[in-house]
């Protein structure tokens, strides 16, 4: 049997999301990619040659009427349920439903977020999903974007290996797209899917910049769109304030280049590389957190970095 990617395709994304077919724009060859991102709720990223997805009648029977949240990640996207119409720009989404024939599309490359959820969900929140179809979810949204960073997050670091964090990371996930679709702005609530994303987008932007010596509470707090005073309430849910952060991260990453590079390079280069602008503190928090000066492990053997208070 002659290998078909058209059919791979829609048999590894159905196995992810909801089960569509695939209608090519032209004859070129295809190409896609699929991402499970999460099983419960399904979540499933897709990249795809030009071309229209759909999901019609004979597709219908297979009984599935879960309510599925679409984001367009690329390209603008024509979409067509229940008989209305929309465009989805870039980080734009909409509220389809498996019971209904459908399609979205375009002429260019896409790419596409399908999170689909039992309806049983939306009622034990008090949510009406009918009430949601078709309704386009602007990129403005505070309560998407929290959405689309927390997938981000989780793309980096997987989900929790522990049964009832990973439990718990789902019933976030289902949180927040339901209040994606009702609620387009939660501003600083302490709501805990709420909490749990916006703590991890603040992890997330202190793990990506910890190296800048710049790097500060109220920075972060201005960049993610929440007070200073509310970034402290979500860090101190971790049990350490942000400089404890900074610091851990900067250490841990003095570290490393101490042990693979530091015969080659000097401590006060380390330092400044990885955020420390004042060497005095540098040695001070190394000390206290190896138990001993940046020297006695400049170009040692790999150690644990645990060591130490």
């Amino acid at each position: 049997m002659s290998y078909d990617p058209l059919r791979e395709w829609q048999e590894r994304y159905s196995r992810n999301g909801t089960r569509l077919g695939f209608k090519p724009e032209t004859d070129a060859p295809f190409y896609s990619s699929v991402q499970a991102i999460c099983n419960s709720p399904r979540i499933v990223r897709s990249t795809l040659s030009p071309g229209l997805l759909f999901r019609d009648r004979k597709m219908i029977g297979d009984g599935d009427d879960n309510v599925s949240l679409v984001v367009s990640l690329g390209r603008t996207l024509s979409v067509s349920h229940r008989k209305r119409e929309a465009c989805l720009a870039r980080n734009e989404a909409i509220i389809m439903q498996a019971d209904a024939p459908g399609s979205a599309g375009t002429k260019q490359q896409f790419a596409v977020l399908e999170v689909s959820i039992a309806q049983r969900e939306w009622e034990a929140r008090n949510a009406r999903p009918s009430d949601a179809l078709m309704n386009v979810i602007d990129r403005n949204s505070q309560t998407l974007a929290l959405f689309l960073g927390y997938i981000r997050a989780l793309a980096k670091t997987g989900l929790p290996s522990a049964a009832k964090a990973r439990q718990l990371v789902c019933r976030h996930l289902i949180d927040l797209v339901i209040f994606a679709a009702t609620e387009p702005s939660l501003g600083e609530s302490q709501i805990d899917c709420v909490v749990a994303t916006r703590r991890a987008a603040v992890l997330d932007y202190i793990t990506s910049h910890f190296c800048d010596p710049n790097l500060s509470g109220s920075r972060v707090a201005e960049k993610l769109g929440i007070s200073q005073r509310y970034l402290q309430r979500l860090l101190e849910t971790t049990g350490k304030t942000f400089t404890e952060h900074v610091d851990e991260l900067r250490l841990n990453r003095a570290f490393s280049l101490l042990v693979t590079a530091g015969a080659n390079k000097r401590v006060s280069d380390i330092a400044f590389d990885v955020g420390y602008s004042d060497l005095t503190n540098f040695y001070r928090h190394f000390r206290s957190r190896f138990g001993d000066t940046p020297k006695r492990f400049a170009g040692s053997a790999p150690t644990d970095m645990s060591q130490g208070r």
